[in-house]
Order: structure tokens, then C-alpha cells, then sequence
């Protein structure tokens, strides 16, 4: 009797607390991107010390000068002053600042500084919501983004500006990350695609929608206040977010599970008066084999799960690296910065749908291997366009894009079924940490191409795609399966085991059938979930 069966696979009490973390998606890739016009390409000229152009057009061509001629000499003078060209912007972080020339770099700083914090969140919160529980981990993390969003009104230096958006990397992470593994917990296996695809159009939508946000609100103070202003009113449905069921139950809290579970069942409109008892019968069970919390080193003690970790860490720090490297590169492109950002918003929602598709039909591992596999090739391909067809160029950076965000939201559900309850939160966490390796580097990768040549890049997402799409064959396929609990169960995930007898098939044995397989060929799900 599994604890969905008398709650509900996915009613009133999930959605809910669906929709709270959908909210906080959009909110969370408001801020992941914010950056880009934060601190845009913006043209500017020099003010001091001043200069004559030979065609006296000085008072209004931006010409992006660092240094300037002295009068009478050939020597050139660093610029000390700048005015910027306010066409799209008002003011920003650029302006405010005076990021340009020899602080240009500032902006990757902060880029990087920002992901650190997304770095260190999910291996910290990781471990502290396994620990203590998943809820004092969101109220821990939803505190210190609120605080952090709103102090960065106050920002008078770009030090502190920063060190503030390093903060809210540190708390928002957690708030999404950690509520992820909730709703995966909280949601039974018949809804769990839906649900784990569903979560991440959040992103999609976040994507499209910080363009307009940016466009209506052109200072950054502003902007800041737009982005914080959503997040406040999550505040007034605290107590509507439950502990995770998964978590309570494998850590032997049976008074505080049996309270959730009745809750849940009520809102849902289940009847539990008889079932109920079935499954605090299992419930105890646990409570008699529960271990202390389990971290990371765990999972690699286990030469299975340990191979299976290598292998996603390095498919998620792939996703991340070309993800972002791909996304942030929309200012560079001509014409309006806020159509360009829009457009690479709205790929990502033909990429959910044929990734939902996809799963739902073929499987978490082939479309993950073909969408790696399809979106390597289109980024190498660019290498070998003639430069004249510029929009066969675009074409495949376009359909890499739409493969590698598919593929993005993918891990996030594939990773969260591949290991155990003990371990899930803080596997994903350090899936997600090694991620931000990748967007670490991401925004250097125009300046790679700068250094060696143009065609490195391409070449170079190609190859680590093709490289990951290989790596998802060793993967176990996760459709209709039921979520591992323990160590032992997660070490055996996947394995097709072969009674030895036919009295071994009246044992009850711990084994991992491919549901999809045993139910196409003989109809009786409910036999298989009897001999588990």
C-alpha cells in the first residue's frame, strides 16, 4: 500500500503548493538573468577629459572611446567621465557605476559572484533540509532572499550591490531547489511527470516575461523593486506548504505523517478511515530500519549510485555551461535587446512540449540522449557555415538552444527519480552545485572565442553534448517507477533480477521491475506492486 493510494496522487493539497512554487520559478529566473539588464551593452562617450572629433559630431556620437587625444599631441589620455547613450536604458548599474573600459570586468565578477552563491546554496541547503526537514529549509531560505532582494534598494556602491546579490543566489537557490524535491515527494508516481515537467515552465514563463518587466521598469532601482515586490505575498500562505511525507516517513516521525496524511487526505476528498491503518503498519517498519540523515559521501560508497552520481554531475555541469552560455549572449545580438530576449524566452516553450511528450512516450534516457545528441550536433554545425548564411547560423544556435533547454528541464525530474529519499535532496543539491561550474564559465565563452577563434565555442558545446548524450546509455530508465527509499533500494534501482525458483516468486524480494514493460506485456500492475 503505497501512502498515495490513500491520499491522492495529485489533488487540492498538492496544487497548491504547486502553484506557490511555480510562482517563486518565475520570481527565481527574474533574478538567474536579471543581469542582463542589470548591466547591458550600453553605448557611451567620453565626457572628461573632453575632445574635438574631426567631424565635430562629438556632442552626440557614442563612440565607446577609453582613451582620448590631448589636444595638440598624438598621446591618448584615459577617460575619467562618460555619458551614455539612454535609448533603451534609463539608468543602470553600467551607468551608475561606470563599468566600462578597464571595469568592464566587473560584470562578469558579478555574474560569477552571483553563481557562487547558487553554488553554495544547494550544497548547504542540500544537506540542511535532509537534516532537519524540507520545510525550516524553504522558511530558512525564503528569509534571507526577502531581506537580501529588498537591502539591494539601498545599494550605494557596486561592492554592495554584489555581495547582496551574492545573498539572494544563496537564498533563492535553496527556495526553489529544496521545494522541487517537496513537490516531487508530495506528488504520487502516476502525476509525478506532469508535475516535475509543469514546475519548470515556470522557468519558461520567467524567461519571457523579465523582458517586459525590464522594458517597463528602466532604472535599475526600479527594476530591483519589480523583482522583489512578488515574492513578499508568499509570506501570507506559509502555513499552507506541509513537511514532505517521504521525508517524515523514512525518518520514523509516524504522529506527525499520520496527522500530514489525514490532512491531505481531507483536502483531496479521500476516504482513509480503513487504509490508513495498512499503511502506518509499513510505516513502522521504516521507523525500525531508519538511519541517521545521509550525505553525499554515502551515495559514493555504493559503486552503482556512485558511477550513476559522476555521471549526472557532469550532464547537469554540461546543461548549465550551455544553457547560459547560449542565454546570455542575446545582447550581443542586433536590433531591440528586449526583442531578442523575449524571442530566446518564448523557444522554451516548444522545447517543454516536446519534452513532455517525449518522456511520456519514449522514456526519460532516449529523450534525454536525443535532445544531447541533436542540439551537440547543431552547435558543432555552426562551425561550417559559410559566413555569408548568417541565418543558417542562427537557425542551428536556435535549435541547440531549444535541445539544451529540453534537456535542462529534464535533469531536474530524471536526477530526483534516480536516487533514494535519504539521499535525493542532497544528491540533487550537489547535481546542482556541480551545475554552476558550468554557469560559472558560461559567460566567458565569448571571450574564448575572442582568444583563439570564433568557431572554438560551437566546437566546443557540440562536443560536450555528443559527450553526454553518450553517457545517458548508462543511465536506468525511471518511467513509472516506483521512487527508491533507502541506500539499498537506490543501489539496486533499475536491475532486472530473475527469480531462481518458482517458490522464490511467493518470497517477498526487494526488486525494481520496469513497470512500462511488465504492464504492456501483461496488464496486471497490480501484481507487480503485491510481489514488491
Amino acid at each position: 500500500m503505497d501512502m498515495f493510494e490513500v491520499i491522492g496522487s495529485f489533488g487540492p493539497w498538492q496544487r497548491r503548493v504547486f502553484i506557490l512554487f511555480f510562482i517563486i520559478n518565475i520570481v527565481g529566473m527574474w533574478q538567474n538573468l536579471a543581469i542582463t539588464f542589470f548591466a547591458p551593452n550600453m553605448d557611451f562617450r567620453c565626457v572628461e577629459p573632453s575632445y574635438e572629433e574631426d567631424s565635430g559630431t562629438n556632442e552626440t556620437a557614442f563612440d565607446n572611446r577609453c582613451e582620448v587625444p590631448t589636444n595638440g599631441s598624438n598621446a591618448s589620455v584615459p577617460c575619467t567621465k562618460w555619458e551614455y547613450d539612454t535609448s533603451f536604458y534609463s539608468q543602470t548599474i553600467v551607468s551608475e557605476w561606470d563599468l566600462v573600459c578597464g571595469r568592464e570586468w566587473f560584470i562578469s565578477l558579478n555574474k560569477s559572484v552571483y553563481m557562487l552563491g547558487f553554488l553554495i546554496s544547494v550544497f548547504f541547503f542540500g544537506q540542511l533540509s535532509d537534516s532537519i526537514g524540507r520545510l525550516p529549509a524553504i522558511v530558512i531560505s525564503y528569509l534571507i532572499t526577502v531581506v537580501s532582494m529588498l537591502l539591494t534598494l539601498l545599494s550605494n556602491s557596486f561592492l554592495m550591490f554584489t555581495i547582496l546579490r551574492f545573498l539572494q543566489a544563496l537564498g533563492r537557490t535553496a527556495l526553489t531547489t529544496v521545494g522541487f524535491v517537496l513537490i516531487m515527494e508530495m506528488t504520487g508516481p502516476q502525476h509525478r511527470t506532469e508535475v516535475g515537467i509543469g514546475i519548470q515552465l515556470g522557468w519558461s514563463i520567467g524567461f519571457t516575461t523579465l523582458a517586459a518587466v525590464a522594458w517597463f521598469f528602466r532604472h535599475w532601482f526600479w527594476f530591483q523593486l519589480a523583482l522583489s515586490v512578488p515574492i513578499l505575498p508568499i509570506l501570507l500562505f506559509y502555513k499552507m506548504i506541509p513537511e514532505s511525507p517521504r521525508w517524515l516517513l523514512t525518518k520514523g516521525k509516524t504522529e506527525k505523517l499520520e496527522k500530514l496524511l489525514t490532512k491531505a487526505a481531507k483536502l483531496n476528498g479521500s476516504k482513509i478511515e480503513d487504509d490508513l491503518n495498512e499503511v502506518m503498519v509499513l510505516e513502522k517498519k521504516v521507523e525500525e530500519r531508519k538511519t541517521s540523515t545521509e550525505t553525499i559521501l554515502y551515495v559514493l560508497r555504493w559503486p552503482r549510485m556512485r558511477n550513476r552520481a559522476l555521471n549526472v554531475n557532469y550532464l547537469w555541469v554540461v546543461n548549465s555551461f550551455m544553457y547560459y552560455g547560449l542565454s546570455f549572449n542575446t545582447n550581443d545580438l542586433a536590433g531591440n535587446p528586449y526583442l531578442n530576449f523575449f524571442l530566446a524566452g518564448v523557444l522554451e516553450f516548444p522545447s517543454y512540449v516536446v519534452l513532455f511528450w517525449g518522456i511520456k512516450k519514449r522514456g526519460r534516457r532516449p529523450t534525454l540522449i536525443v535532445l544531447m545528441m541533436v542540439g551537440g550536433i547543431a552547435c558543432a554545425a555552426i562551425a561550417f557555415v559559410p559566413t555569408k548564411l548568417s541565418w543558417l547560423s542562427t537557425s542551428f544556435a536556435m535549435v541547440g538552444k531549444f535541445c539544451v533547454t529540453g534537456s535542462f528541464g529534464l535533469m531536474y525530474l530524471y536526477t530526483g527519480e534516480l536516487f533514494p529519499t535519504v539521499v535525493r535532496n542532497v544528491t540533487l543539491g550537489s547535481c546542482s552545485m556541480c551545475a554552476r561550474i558550468g554557469s560559472i564559465l558560461a559567460p566567458f565563452v565569448r571571450e574564448l572565442g575572442k582568444a583563439t577563434h570564433p568557431a572554438v565555442p560551437n566546437i566546443l558545446y557540440g562536443l560536450l553534448a555528443l559527450s553526454s548524450g553518450v553517457l545517458a546509455f548508462l543511465l536506468p530508465e525511471t518511467r513509472d517507477q516506483k521512487l527508491p527509499d533507502t541506500l539499498e533500494e537506490g543501489e539496486n534501482f533499475g536491475m532486472l533480477m530473475e527469480l531462481e525458483s518458482p517458490e522464490d516468486s511467493e518470497k517477498e524480494a526487494v526488486i525494481e521491475y520496469p513497470l512500462e514493460d511488465f504492464s504492456e506485456s501483461t496488464g496486471e500492475e497490480n501484481i507487480l506492486n503485491e510481489t514488491k
